[in-house]
């Protein structure tokens, strides 16, 4: 029990040290990126820190899976250099058992991320891309550009319509050039309603559409009528709105499944939400898989040099199961590699190989 709670702390602390160092110099370089927009938007010394606050959360649970890579090898480094793992040997501790007894540690790491990005990244973002479009200043000079229209255009499907959005304003409750294609059971088009403005009415939780057009029917039996005002009852939502109008907007597990389920709008197929809630689950055991793709470094000798060699080992193949997942899952949402596959395969083969590479060298 001594002995876990040595090892466990002396990882910790390295993957802390880490994962701290890493994100100060993404935040940096980020920062130094978008220091002219928030001065722009005048918001002086309290612009930066608020940046600051709603960007680390994500910035972070990127860096988790490395810095747990670096964190686990650096400390059975530190330990072959310090002789420190002989004299685990010679008590009767193989490298194997260390390790082991390592892996509660990993599982917590690997709790904590999974809170993180399911949790604290997806209000975080939400609340950054609120304050970033409600402080953008206005530029006369962009008015009226077909780019910027392009940029604002919102796509959203739910189970009984696909929306578009020419725009939107005021954290998303105020949208212009809203066209909503109905579809029945058979996901076939059964009419179109057209409205020039919607605004959110928060205490009924629906839309007032304003200057509606509405198409109902088929080419051979159609009709068409207007009025100034209608009610219009969906899964659509404000937050929703800035999701769907920002992609790198993380989303969590509940909102994935309720977009599954039609109960929450969304802009791609039911497929690729259930590939993020892959996604969020493997983040779950990243931490493991990095550990065991470290463990090889506990193996080494110092006199020999092994443990240098495998310390450049586990870095590389740290590296290239990251650049493997990242290649699948891009794979999974183009749907060319089922959704299970892309999000489960790079995991299950390096796990294989970091412990086939950990028991190899034991014997």
């Amino acid at each position: 029990m001594i002995l876990s709670r040595y090892l466990s702390r002396q990882m910790a602390i390295r993957v802390l040290w880490v994962l701290l160092a890493f994100t100060a110099l993404m935040q940096l370089i980020d920062l130094l990126g978008a220091s002219t927009d928030i001065i722009e938007r005048g918001e002086g010394i309290m612009g930066f820190l608020k940046y600051i606050a709603l960007r680390t959360p994500a910035t972070m649970e990127n860096l988790v899976p490395i810095s747990t890579l670096l964190g686990a090898a650096l400390t059975f480094f530190a330990l072959a250099q310090n002789s420190e793992m002989i004299a685990l040997r010679g008590s009767g501790h193989t490298p194997y058992r260390a390790v082991m007894m390592l892996v509660p540690l990993a599982l917590f790491i690997g709790i904590v991320s999974f809170f993180v990005s399911d949790r604290i990244v997806p209000w975080a973002d939400k609340k950054f891309v609120a304050w970033w479009e409600r402080t953008e200043p206005q530029n006369p000079a962009k008015a009226g550009k077909t780019d910027d229209a392009q940029k604002n255009e919102v796509w959203a499907r739910t189970t009984t319509s696909v929306v578009r959005i020419k725009s939107h304003s005021d954290g998303g409750k105020t949208l212009e050039g809203v066209t909503i294609y109905e579809l029945d059971s058979s996901q076939q088009l059964t009419g179109r309603i057209q409205a020039k403005t919607a605004q959110w009415q928060k205490d009924k939780a629906v839309w007032i559409l304003k200057g509606v057009d509405v198409f109902s029917g088929n080419e051979a039996d159609s009709s068409t009528y207007s009025m100034s005002a209608m009610i219009w009852h969906t899964a659509l939502t404000p937050a929703t709105v800035l999701e769907l109008a920002n992609p790198d907007v993380s989303i969590s597990t509940s909102s994935s499944r309720r977009v599954i389920k039609g109960r929450k709008a969304g802009a791609r197929s039911g497929d690729y939400y259930e590939l993020q809630l892959q996604k969020a689950y493997l983040s779950l055991f990243s931490p493991l898989i990095m550990l065991l793709l470290a463990a090889p470094v506990a193996a080494g000798l110092r006199r020999s040099g092994t443990t240098t060699r495998n310390l450049g080992y586990a870095i590389i193949a740290g590296f290239a199961f990251l650049l493997t997942d990242g290649i699948m899952l891009s794979l999974g949402e183009a749907h060319i590699v089922p959704t299970m596959a892309s999000a489960w395969a790079p995991a299950a083969l390096f796990a294989t190989t970091g412990l086939f590479a950990l028991l190899t060298l034991e014997n």
